[in-house]
């Protein structure tokens, strides 16, 4: 599914050649640049829930700052251009998203919309990015509705959660290789990536001998999901696959602890934060539990020895006081400013387009805190960054990796 980066080109492009048009020509030499981008900076915007995801906005602007100080992100053009970055706060309400992303583009405007936060306000979104010509890249979402509808909505690349049925597909191979005869209960959000993480569950497990014995799910809105647990505890299943989100899964595994209900539990993947998501849910709640991940838990003091994670720590000593070297939060927004810089120093020109193009054809990058064995690789055909992850286990209060899996190019 071989798509066409000519997104945000002048009038001048429908005539030339299409090469002459991609993002691996030098667009700045035509004076060809697209809004948000000037010789010496670059802007961007953001929305997120300040009071959870904030500290991801935070660390990436540190590392901007930074970079700026130094001279500005070197880029594939030939220019130095300090990176501008505004993020603002939407409660995690997709109406406000929305109004958000519009002042951003009308009037900020921004080059490009980085690091959105969120399924449900990517989706409020990105019909009307796409409309703009406004690329969105490295959101966080694994929704399989953008790849999809990628065709329709060609402006996003480069999302930093794995695709939804890739990361389930991997998930039933655990279960069924564990427990071939395993009883599943199941606990979904009444959303795009709930109801797509169930059926894709359903269809990887067709024709084993495990079976899903219960499901319950939850509206976003809802205040709690105590007798969701409740049910599923009685189910008598021995296998629970958490689908939840943020607070939903602090609520599942505390509420399964207070019943000693205790069934070998995956998480999802966007819902591992240590000291956001799993402590809170009080000691013993979480031991024993399993999902994926790519970058090093920094909450915990395991991989210290790790190259990359001291320079993760070293980066927050030196923006204490903005940036907690513990934050597991933060540390993924320094992960995904990092991919952002790697995207810039390939650009070749100044449009969006080249944005795009340099997004969508990343190959063996590795970060700071990417754990050993994970690469981040990006194809024009697949909006995904997240091609390869770490099995991981929650034991003692910190995560422990097993072999990294890789996605195939067929799958």
């Amino acid at each position: 599914m071989k798509r066409t980066l000519a997104v945000g080109l002048s009038a001048l492009c429908a005539t030339a050649a299409l090469t002459a048009c991609s993002g691996r020509e030098n667009a700045a030499a035509a004076g060809d640049c697209d809004p948000g981008i000037t010789d010496t900076e670059i802007k961007f915007g953001t929305s997120l829930m300040q009071s959870v995801a904030g500290p991801q906005a935070t660390a990436a602007t540190a590392l901007f700052e930074e970079i700026n100080a130094a001279g500005g992100v070197a880029m594939g053009d030939g220019k130095s251009r300090r990176i501008v970055y505004t993020a603002m706060d939407d409660g995690y309400d997709p109406a406000r998203t929305v109004s958000n992303v519009r002042s951003l583009v009308e009037q900020d405007q921004v080059f490009a919309i980085q690091n959105l936060i969120g399924t449900a306000s990517t989706l409020a979104v990105v019909d009307y990015l796409t409309q703009k010509d406004v690329p969105l890249v490295f959101p966080m979402t694994g929704t399989d509705e953008l790849l999809a509808t990628h065709d329709e909505r060609p402006v996003v690349a480069g999302a930093v959660n794995p695709q939804s049925s890739w990361e389930v597909s991997e998930r039933a191979q655990q279960i069924l290789r564990d427990h071939p005869q395993a009883k599943i209960a199941v606990l979904y959000p009444n959303d795009s990536l709930g109801n797509g993480s169930l059926g894709a569950l359903k269809t990887a497990l067709e024709g084993s001998g495990t079976q899903i014995v219960a499901e319950q799910s939850y509206e976003q809105t809802t205040p709690s999901v105590d007798s969701q647990i409740v049910n599923l505890a009685n189910s008598g299943a021995d296998v629970f696959v958490n689908f939840a989100t943020a607070s939903f899964v602090t609520q599942s595994l505390k509420k399964a602890h207070e019943l000693s209900w205790k069934p070998d539990t995956y998480i999802y993947s966007g819902a591992t934060d240590t000291n956001f998501v799993l402590a809170p849910a009080g000691p013993g709640a979480a031991e024993g539990i399993h999902s994926f991940y790519w970058i090093y838990d920094v909450s915990s003091t395991e991989h210290d020895a790790v190259p990359g994670v001291q320079k993760w720590r070293a980066f927050a000593d030196r923006n204490a006081g903005k940036v907690k070297t513990t934050d597991t939060i933060a540390a993924t927004g320094y992960n995904t400013a990092q991919l952002l810089v790697t995207a810039l120093e390939q650009m070749k020109g100044c449009t969006r387009a080249d944005l795009l193009d340099a997004v969508s054809n990343l190959k063996g990058v590795t970060t700071d805190l990417s754990i050993e064995g994970i690469t981040f690789d990006t194809s024009p055909d697949y909006p995904y960054a997240i091609t390869s992850m770490a099995p991981m286990t929650f034991r003692g209060g910190s995560w422990h990796y097993d072999a990294v899996v890789t996605r195939s190019a067929e799958g």
